[in-house]
């Protein structure tokens, strides 16, 4: 892979990834579809999924792999995986081989996306795929994608899925099914969103993009790891629409104390991940949470005002607005202390406004 002279960052990411000036990301792929995503750090979305599986006391997992699934034959609609829908699916002119060769091509997408490395264990047309995940994370998500790119490959309406770890690393089964997963025909993608905003970043002077990327994202494509030189920490990229879809049917499929339950997680998640972090100047600390989320993808406020107790938030289109007001929640309460409740005053997508206040 090759980077760039000035900075070192990967050439193909400086191309494809635009941060904006809303702090959110918009990837372009080969088709160019356009896409909003977020670097998450390996772990956050699948702790924020277990707790929520286990204050409801149903596993979501399920949830997770169908809505995903949708997720997966739009992002991957683009690769050249898409041709193999034109041959006629039998093992003559679909051999083994051929599989293995454009699973081999989308591995170094998937790479680049820090999903870890896929090959192929074993394919018969018309029949089953087994794929075989080096370096998995974000597990149910994985499983999803793979059996949209199947479904969609195999020109089909459902499949069954089995998965599971073995060895460290992720095996996925994948068979033809008879019918269409109810929920599939509900799931909706959000549209990428304006990216006006008041940020700006100090950029590399020849591919454009923020330093603060370059000097703390690092990329092993061989095993599919995206590494934060400063935390130390695996970051995985996640479609924002990814996100608010599974959300959305989660919340249709459990209810509306959904979008609450997830806020508090993500809320008390964050405020452990910023623990110690704060060392007497409040002031920067806001200015350092509110940049590295901007870095993250995950949104920039057009407002924020703090008067030590409580913080007032204008934003548009971050990637989640129950997160991102977690993920400010959670700073204010490792600023003061205290509990925090939220007070939502305009609630849309692609707008918001909300107080978050302590008891102070």
């Amino acid at each position: 892979m090759r980077n760039c002279r000035e900075c070192g960052f990967p050439r193909k990411f400086g191309r494809f990834f635009d941060w904006r000036a809303d702090g959110t990301i918009v990837s372009t792929d080969h088709s160019r579809t356009r896409s909003q995503i977020t670097f998450l750090e390996d772990g956050e979305l699948e702790d924020l999924f277990d707790d929520l599986s286990n204050t409801i006391g149903i596993s979501v997992e399920p949830f997770l792999v169908q809505a995903q699934k949708k997720i997966g034959k739009a992002i991957f609609s683009g690769l050249p995986v898409r041709h193999m829908k034109r041959i006629p699916c039998n093992r003559f002119l679909r051999p083994q081989w051929v599989a293995r060769l454009l699973v081999k091509l989308i591995a170094t997408d998937m790479a680049g996306l820090g999903d870890g490395r896929v090959s192929v264990d074993s394919y018969r047309a018309g029949q089953s795929l087994v794929l075989r995940f080096k370096n998995p994370c974000l597990v149910p998500l994985l499983a999803g994608s793979s059996a949209g790119i199947y479904e969609s490959v195999e020109d089909m309406p459902g499949s069954n899925i089995e998965y599971g770890i073995e060895g460290g690393e992720l095996v996925v089964h994948l068979s033809h099914g008879e019918d269409k997963a109810e929920s599939e025909s509900r799931l909706r993608l959000e549209d990428v969103g304006p990216g006006e905003g008041p940020l700006s970043y100090d950029r590399c002077a020849k591919c454009r993009t923020p330093l603060s990327a370059s000097r703390a994202l690092q990329w092993d494509l061989g095993r599919g790891v995206i590494s934060n030189r400063i935390t130390g920490r695996r970051e995985v990229v996640v479609a924002s629409q990814s996100v608010n879809a599974i959300l959305w049917e989660l919340e249709t499929e459990l209810g509306t104390d959904i979008p609450r339950i997830v806020y508090e997680h993500q809320r008390d998640y964050t405020r452990g991940r910023l623990a110690g972090r704060i060392t007497g100047d409040s002031d920067m600390f806001w200015e350092d949470h509110l940049r590295d989320l901007a870095f993250r993808g995950l949104g920039y406020p057009t407002s924020l005002r703090h008067n030590g107790s409580s913080v007032s938030v204008t934003i548009a289109n971050p990637y989640n607005q129950d997160l991102y007001a977690a993920k400010i929640a959670a700073a204010l309460e490792t600023v003061t202390g205290s509990p925090s409740s939220v007070e939502w005053k305009k609630r849309s997508h692609h707008h918001c406004e909300y107080e978050i206040t302590t008891d102070l």
